[in-house]
């Protein structure tokens, strides 16, 4: 026999009792089942082997008889690990739960029963536990032979095989699908969900344990989302372990289903951006397809167009940067603006387009929509800080090639800024524009490094920088730099004072003042050079 025997929890849980009911004793359905028998008599119980399970037919035995109790301590006293019978008609009496919980034996109530078929259908598994292993694999096998159409999917079908509460939750700990009580469950595995390189791993006990297992689109990367599954009850013997294989496989087809549909997401992208690289580059040559496929898209080339364009200052580990333009796009929509962001080098790019010229010095509500979007998003990732840039209103197709261009600039201003959420907005007639250039020549970047080169000798945590240009911000309030960096004004003003002695520049001077201040907004920013 296998060294490991099949307890009474886990035959129940195979489903070969339908509408079987535990009417007392639950705490000893962990006990090992080494016989299943039919009982004919319940004065021939002292008789039955220990670990055995007696099935009294209807006429044999009723649990609401009075026979019960003595049945009960009977099989205690043999070290029986279960009686089956039929269900009682009436509500069986407490004194008989109370006794069966005390002795720790299972009272299992079946409506209608054949004692030989439970015995029939009992007897492989527990011959033989590791069947009731493979009856969860072939299981798990015959429902993922095909990728899952979507999350749900995926809990339906791996709940269906392994008779446990499923959900699917994302890097970040959030509930994607699936029983929001086993998420509840996932309190202070955040840490874990977020590693570099996540494995598969069992927390906490039998009763409220868990098994989770990441699903990774790149075996070598982070998991896009994990797969969470309650630990099988009286799990650690024949049932866990394959029951952890079965989420394995559910694992690997859901990630060929993310993988999927990675693949067409960038197919998609790939060809919104080649569009839009032409309505940029060419505007006025414009094909029928090109133009059709536009309008397919919902975009408009007529009009009067403000170009958008959002970039990330600062991406955490756990997120990935390709999920971000479906969250863009899906986030917009929340806030009222159905736009289709088109991914390029430097960032996400899409235009708003109205009948007639705006204001060019006020773009309307569009500033307060873009910053309430990138700072819902990241209120959904910890540590991702974006920015965006706005360009002015210009008409026609190649209206929006001009408005890119300036928005790109005013994304460069935006990074500057060195603060979740930043937006910028920039014109033809934006004094901005000097900024961007300034910005945008990669000799002046280096002067600024040079200026501030000392600072970063002392310090290589730029705490002496980001100070300074807090100070400088905050048009050298050191009361009011301290409330934003979160520290005392004395020491915004010892910091200060050391810097003044570090700069080769005078502070009181207003264009070293100037200067310098550029150069803390310049610094600390990866620049496109294109």
């Amino acid at each position: 026999m296998n060294s490991v025997p099949i307890t009474l929890g886990q035959l129940l849980e195979l489903g070969l009792l339908p509408g079987h009911e535990v009417l007392g004793g639950a705490s000893g359905l962990h006990r090992p089942v080494r016989l299943v028998v039919v009982g004919s008599d319940v004065h021939e119980i002292p008789e039955l082997a220990p670990g055995s399970v007696a099935v009294f037919g209807r006429d044999q035995l009723v649990l609401d008889d009075l026979a019960v109790d003595l049945a009960v301590r009977l099989a205690g006293s043999a070290g029986l690990s279960g009686i089956i019978a039929a269900h009682p008609r009436r509500r069986i009496p407490f004194v008989t739960t109370r006794l069966a919980d005390r002795l720790a034996l299972p009272l299992i109530g079946v409506p209608e029963i054949a004692p030989a078929a439970v015995v029939t259908a009992f007897e492989p598994y527990v011959r033989a536990p590791e069947i009731a292993g493979l009856k969860v694999l072939g299981e798990v096998a015959r429902r993922f032979q095909r990728p899952p159409a979507d999350a749900q999917a995926l809990v339906s079908a791996l709940t269906a095989a392994v008779g446990e509460p499923v959900a699917i939750v994302d890097a970040e700990s959030r509930l994607l699908a699936g029983d929001p009580a086993v998420h509840a469950l996932l309190d202070g595995e955040a840490v874990r969900l977020g590693e570099r390189h996540p494995v598969a791993a069992t927390t906490g006990t039998d009763d409220e344990g868990l098994l989770l297992h990441p699903v990774q689109a790149d075996p070598s990367g982070p998991a896009v989302c994990w797969i969470v599954v309650h630990r099988p009850r009286f799990g650690t013997g024949v049932l866990l372990e394959p029951v952890r294989n079965a989420i394995a496989i559910a694992a690997l087809s859901f990630a060929l289903h993310v993988a999927g549909e990675a693949v067409l997401a960038e197919r998609e992208h790939r060809r919104r951006s080649l569009l839009l690289n032409e309505i940029l580059e060419q505007p006025e040559e414009l094909g029928s397809r090109s133009v059709e496929r536009a309008t397919a898209l919902g975009w408009r080339l007529a009009g009067w167009h403000t170009a958008v364009q959002v970039q990330v200052s600062a991406l955490p580990a756990a997120v990935r940067g390709s999920a971000l333009g479906t969250e863009l796009e899906e986030r917009f929509a929340e806030h009222g603006m159905p736009v289709t962001p088109v991914e390029r080098a430097e960032g996400w790019v899409f235009w708003t387009t109205s009948e007639a010229a705006a204001d060019p010095a006020d773009p309307g509500p569009l500033i307060g929509r873009v910053g309430r979007t990138l700072a819902a998003i990241e209120a959904e990732h910890p540590g991702l800080w974006l920015c965006a840039g706005i360009g002015g209103a210009h008409p026609g197709t190649a209206g929006i090639g001009r408005s890119a261009e300036q928005a790109r600039q005013a994304a460069l201003l935006a990074r500057t800024a060195h603060r979740p959420a930043a937006v910028e907005h920039i014109d033809a007639a934006s004094p901005r524009r000097l900024l961007a250039g300034w910005y945008g020549t990669a000799a002046l970047r280096g002067a600024a490094a040079e200026l501030l080169a000392p600072l970063d000798a002392v310090d290589p945590s730029g705490m002496l920088v980001r100070t300074l240009r807090c100070y400088l911000d905050c048009r050298s309030s050191a009361k009011a730099a301290g409330a934003v960096l979160g520290i005392h004004r004395n020491t915004v003003m010892q910091r200060m004072d050391r810097i003044a002695e570090l700069l080769p520049a005078d502070l009181e001077d207003p264009d070293d003042r100037l200067a310098v201040h550029l150069a803390t907004r310049a610094v600390g920013v990866d620049w496109d050079e294109s």
